[in-house]
């Protein structure tokens, strides 16, 4: 994981902490040159993950107080919470009483010198002079509400602050800020999460608008249009518009202590018949056997990502994000150790697994090791597929050869599909459900199902090479 920051471990007790420095034009108002956290942690894993959140937190301060000293408005919530900040460091903010009597009398009166303080300078106040036709003085005050100090007043002088009720513009910001922070994908999957998002929700209309304007009934007429505008989608396709909008629009109900319904929970259509029939399929077996030939065509990388997708079952990206330091090919059973690491992340807890190497699968990667090796266990098997971006191109190359070489233009085979095959071939020759999901890494686990270690690896091995051997699976003849 890349952060902009840095780790530093402690020579003395081995605890990690993150660094990072401000930047200069901050220094002054953030009160310091370098940010130091603890991340109380001696694991290098577990101090990448603390420290991508602090580093987010970092950039969302950084944002803000580069919106104050450069004079634009703040967002409602931004103003509020740098108002916060600013009662908090005085100690007196209203959350902050204390509960012995002698305390709370040194408290509000601190408050009240603070009252006072205000008053005398009144930050976030223009004063307007002018004279009437008498010749008397006459002043006006202009409150900048946008002015935390101002704000900051209000609060501790009970009086009714900003609106807190954010924008779709404010929305989709915390959503996609808390999102990452959560998710930690890498910079280019990010890149593509946000993009889809933003569109999503630019469809709602003008950035400005408060999410509050949106009910039950404005939700339903959205969905219609969407529908209306884009006949050619699938259910899948609409339900995964209406899942991100549902996604923001929780996040900032319960970040923002909203007290609304979410208006698009529920939402959902439910899968028609023609869309089930339009899923993803499986090779045939000419099908099959036609594909690992045309892979021969491809350059060493695409190919044996290709091939190593038949052999196991594997994601696209769970192979193409191999590192040296997941091979595991000098274990009694040589496999393939699939974990989260710094080239991509995995699709859900369940997909943690190891996965054995049949002779054909482990032939074929141990000829490309000859010619491309590593001792750095963090580097990529694959190099040119396994970065930012790269596994997008390898699939796409891998469904070219469907499209160009085998000519088959049904958009339900893809390369994709040969994790469906191996499915298939798996229920062909009756492999208990437990093996199926350790090999393949899918399906939702009871608690039973989570105790132990899993599978023998030697028992995995059996069951893909009796699959490799099958013939016919499925509805193929």
């Amino acid at each position: 994981m890349s952060i902009a920051g840095y780790l530093k471990r402690s020579t003395s007790r081995g605890n990690y902490s993150y660094r990072r420095r401000i930047p200069k034009d901050l220094q002054v108002v953030w009160g310091r040159t370098e940010e130091k956290t603890s991340l109380k942690t001696k694991s290098h894993p577990e101090a990448l993950r603390r420290a991508a959140i602090v580093n987010t937190e970092f950039d969302r301060k950084a944002a803000q107080l580069s919106h104050q000293i450069s004079g634009e408005k703040l967002p409602n919530r931004n103003v509020m919470e740098v108002a916060k900040e600013i009662l908090v460091k005085e100690g007196i903010h209203p959350q902050q009483i204390p509960t012995t009597k002698e305390k709370a009398d040194r408290f509000f009166r601190k408050q009240d010198e603070w009252k006072g303080l205000w008053m005398d300078i009144l930050p976030g106040v223009t004063e307007h002079n002018s004279y009437d036709a008498a010749g008397n003085i006459q002043t006006e005050y202009e409150a900048d509400e946008s002015n935390p100090w101002y704000q900051a007043h209000n609060v501790i002088s009970g009086e009714e602050g900003l609106s807190m009720v954010p924008t779709l513009q404010e929305a989709t910001e915390a959503y996609l800020q808390i999102n990452a922070a959560d998710k930690q994908r890498t910079s280019a999957n990010q890149k593509k999460h946000e993009q889809r998002i933003w569109r999503a929700i630019g469809a709602l209309g003008s950035p400005d608008t408060p999410v509050t304007e949106f009910n039950r009934l404005r939700a339903r007429r959205h969905k219609e249009a969407l529908q209306a505008n884009n006949p050619t989608w699938a259910t899948d396709t609409l339900n995964k518009t209406i899942g991100m909008l549902t996604a923001v629009f929780s996040t900032v109900i319960r970040e923002y202590e909203l007290t609304i319904q979410n208006p698009w929970s529920g939402l959902k259509d439910k899968m028609r018949t023609e869309d089930a029939s339009e899923k993803r399929r499986s090779f045939s077996p000419v099908e099959l056997n036609l594909y690992v030939e045309c892979l021969n065509r491809l350059n060493a990388e695409a190919r044996l990502i290709g091939l190593l997708m038949v052999y196991t079952g594997c994601r696209t990206m769970e192979c193409a994000g191999l590192t040296y330091g997941d091979l595991k090919l000098q274990n009694n059973t040589p496999h393939i150790q699939l974990r989260p690491n710094h080239l991509r992340t995995l699709k859900n807890p369940q997909s943690i697994r190891d996965v054995p190497l049949i002779d054909k699968a482990l032939d074929e990667l141990r000829a490309h090791l000859t010619q491309n090796t590593s001792t750095d266990p963090k580097s990529s098997v694959f190099p040119r597929y396994g970065r930012d971006g790269g596994m997008d191109a390898v699939s796409q190359l891998l469904n070219g050869v469907i499209r160009n070489r085998m000519k088959i233009d049904d958009p339900t085979l893809v390369a994709y599909s040969s994790r469906h095959t191996m499915k298939d071939k798996m229920r062909s020759i009756r492999a208990a459900i437990g093996i199926q999901q350790d090999i393949l890494g899918h399906g939702k686990r009871s608690a039973e199902d989570n105790y132990g270690s899993g599978e023998p690896l030697r028992y995995l091995l059996e069951e893909l090479i009796k699959a490799d051997a099958v013939e016919h699976w499925g509805n193929y003849p």
